[in-house]
């Protein structure tokens, strides 16, 4: 982000451009822009300057243009024009002797800087950023002497190696400001500050983000006293950040996010006068404390996410009087938050998730202007009130996630008009959940109250936001019935979680067929009613619209639909262990869902065999089909699944020999085939195939015969122990924005495992 000209400047334009606009065009430069149009070559359809000059209207006059009172064209704009070519064949642009600002912003050319720009001698403002030119910087921009702004910031499509950065700006004395971010200018000297210093005595606005600089700040930076904007964005510095930058007394914005940069932050630096905006986010290495703030501070903006600055904020915040945006997630900050950050009337943007704060939350009595307030990941305590957001009718984005809050929930919140994503997870809150008294936060998108201690009925008012797109009452202590049928009417639902409560289900449509689960919204994706007290049969069709579906431990009955063979094409999940479905597996389960990459059906009573109609395409990773009823072999198209990571088919009547087609599996990670009918040798000859990422291999109670081969075992890296092990092994499959399917086996059961088998 640029810093704008001072009000002054602004004003000078806007007189310069009335005369302009009274002057009338001279018929030669009128005749050089409508050869200009002609040569260059542009989508007329998203043109909103060139497409429109034409004859009919004075070209002083035409969208783009800007003329002095003798009707010479001094400033020509063709930023966002989607020219994509003709300017490297063209001499017209250069004829414009009296040009001063020159605009081609935002364009295709994707050819290299014309060196014709040097004709342009009275140009002052010179923007070529994100142009789609390449190559190297002709070195006749150089002669420009004229230039008060250069700005060739880009993709990284352009390079300073000759002219390299000193020949740049050697000559160009009279410039103010200097863009050059996305230049490579990375196989020069560390000394690019020295010539800044030396050539520059003027130089206001200096942004050099991503251009591959490397070394330390130099003090001769010092001399750039009219330094206002510095940005250096996304350079390997690798070093320490010094204090004379507090000599910088009209340093306004300064920047040097993913900088590496490491040591202390000088404290000073928070306490010049002029600073405004402050970013150091993403330099990890670099510590630091917050001192207390002047009277009357510059702050707008503080971001200093992802650094290692700790202590605690000071009360002196307050004296920030401007302060509209602050981020300081992902740090070592401590203690209480101030009370008095309550003060601050424009704010509008707080971020202090990921930290180690304590305490209640804040009162933002007078700050109305605030719209995004995240303080999850910390350990706040104590009681949330309607006290901490009354009045905050700008509030959209609340996050309290992660915390130690107890109590109820003040429903009061949902009457703030704004409110777009509220995230209440993972604290304590109790007690009966109640109705909604006032509701006007129909913009409500996203709600997470999952994790919590809530007790009673699902409240009938969350039906009424009609705009929910994620919706997760998981791990809490609902009980009841719920009408299942009423969240079809959230039609913009994509996420439901009810997992983990003790809700029972009651239907009321006479269109529905007695015992059926109804399904979920049409537009959902992720729907886990697991860990419930369901009682009916699998909804038909749950499988055309989502991706996620578990209604494992609930009480199901029935067989698995053969409507689940017809699922969408991004059918991954579908988890319907721990309840008590009979029957067989449909073949066509897994012939034809190419997509599915987990499976899991353990834990019911599902009989029969297992279909060996397994697709070549399978993605599978994860199958579970243990604690059933099966029989028969396992299936010779399962050596189609080169992805499956987990295979459990434990505590079965399978009668076969060991499945030597899983040895093409190199990326398997745990086999269970306990508790079956298992028998013959155990070694699979000609196969020479071992599993370097086995973790769990579980054979106990079969009738197999022959020794593992000693260098079988010697392969099995994964099972290798170290001082980091966890006590459980846990590894995500699969991935779903928030939510992942994770399958956990705990190291004691591992153990049992390999003695059984050793």
């Amino acid at each position: 982000m640029k810093i704008l000209l001072p009000f002054s400047w602004f004003l000078l334009i806007q007189i310069i451009s009335v005369s302009w606009v009274s002057s009338q065009c001279l018929n030669d430069e009128r005749s050089l822009l409508l050869q200009l149009k002609d040569s260059l070559i542009f989508d007329s359809s998203s043109s909103t300057k060139l497409v429109h000059w034409n004859l009919n209207v004075d070209c002083c006059n035409w969208n783009g243009i800007a003329c002095d009172s003798s009707g010479h064209v001094i400033s020509l704009e063709l930023d966002n024009e989607s020219i994509n070519g003709g300017i490297e064949n063209s001499t017209t642009l250069f004829s414009f002797q009296y040009l001063e600002r020159l605009n081609l912003a935002n364009n295709f050319f994707d050819t290299q800087i014309p060196e014709q720009l040097v004709n342009l001698m009275r140009l002052a403002y010179l923007n070529l950023s994100n142009a789609g030119f390449i190559g190297q910087i002709p070195p006749e921009i150089s002669k420009i002497r004229s230039l008060v702004s250069l700005d060739l910031s880009g993709e990284f499509n352009l390079k300073l190696e000759d002219p390299n950065l000193e020949i740049l700006v050697q000559n160009l004395t009279s410039l103010k400001e200097l863009y050059l971010d996305g230049v490579e200018i990375s196989n020069h000297t560390n000394d690019w500050w020295g010539s800044l210093s030396q050539f520059l005595p003027n130089l206001r606005n200096l942004s050099l983000q991503n251009c591959d600089l490397s070394g330390s700040l130099n003090p001769t930076l010092t001399q750039l006293q009219s330094l206002s904007v510095l940005r250096l964005d996304g350079n390997n510095l690798s070093t320490t950040f010094p204090d004379f930058f507090a000599n910088f007394k009209n340093l306004t914005v300064l920047t040097l996010s993913y900088c590496d940069l490491q040591g202390s932050f000088p404290e000073t630096i928070f306490q010049v006068p002029s600073l405004q905006y402050l970013d150091l986010s993403n330099n990890m290495l670099l510590k630091g404390k917050i001192p207390e703030f002047p009277f009357r501070g510059s702050f707008r903006t503080i971001i200093l996410r992802f650094s290692s600055f700790s202590g605690s904020l000071p009360d002196s915040i307050s004296n920030l009087s401007m302060l509209s945006t602050i981020d300081l997630s992902i740090c070592n900050f401590s203690g209480s938050i101030p009370y008095t950050i309550a003060n601050l009337k424009e704010l509008s943007y707080m971020d202090f998730s990921w930290n180690l704060f304590f305490g209640s939350i804040p009162v933002f009595r007078t700050s109305k202007k605030l719209a995004y307030i995240d303080l999850s990941h910390n350990s706040l305590n104590g009681s949330f009130l309607s006290a901490n957001f009354e009045g905050l009718s700008n509030l959209s984005y609340f996050n309290l996630g992660y915390n130690s809050l107890t109590g109820s929930i003040p429903w009061s919140l949902f009457s703030l008009p704004s409110l777009n994503t509220v995230w209440l997870s993972d604290n304590k809150f109790s007690f009966q959940v109640d109705e909604f008294s006032t509701m006007n936060s129909y913009n409500l998108e996203t709600l997470d109250l999952s994790s919590n201690e809530l007790q009673g009925s699902i409240p009938q008012s969350l039906f009424k936001l009609e705009r929910l797109i994620y919706l997760s009452l998981s791990f809490n202590f609902f009980n009841g019935t719920i009408e299942l049928e009423k969240f079809q009417n959230l039609r913009n639902l994509t996420t439901l979680d009810l997992s983990y409560n003790n809700l029972s289900v009651v239907i009321f449509r006479l269109t529905l067929e007695r015992g059926k689960l109804p399904r979920p919204s049409a537009y959902a994706m992720y729907v886990d009613y697991s860990s419930n007290n369901f009682q009916e049969t699998i909804p038909l069709g749950i499988g055309n619209v989502t991706s996620f579906v578990s209604l494992a431990n609930n009480n199901l009955t029935g067989v698995i639909p053969t409507s689940l063979c017809n699922a969408s094409d991004s059918f991954q999940v579908l988890d319907l262990s721990g309840n008590f479905l009979s029957g067989g597996i449909p073949p066509c389960l897994l012939q034809n869902v190419e997509t599915l990459v987990v499976l899991n059906l353990g834990r019911n009573n599902i009989s029969g065999n297992i279909p060996d109609t397994i697709s070549a395409n399978c993605g599978l990773k994860t199958l579970d089909l243990s604690e059933n009823n099966l029989e028969g072999k396992i299936p010779t198209s399962l050596a189609n699944c080169k992805l499956l990571e987990v295979m459990n088919v434990g505590n079965n009547y399978i009668n076969d020999r060991f499945p030597c087609m899983m040895k093409n599996s190199s990326i398997l990670r745990v086999l269970v085939l306990r508790s079956n009918k298992f028998h013959g040798d155990i070694r699979c000859p000609g196969i020479d195939q071992s599993w370097p990422n086995l973790q769990i291999i579980d054979i106990a109670f079969n009738s197999f015969s022959g020794n593992l081969f000693p260098k079988s075992i010697e392969s099995w890296k994964g099972m290798t122990l170290n001082n980091n092990a966890q006590d459980h092994l846990t590894f995500n499959i699969l991935d779903l924005n928030k939510f992942y399917y994770k399958d956990t086996v705990t190291k004691s059961r591992k153990v049992q495992m390999l003695y059984s088998i050793l």
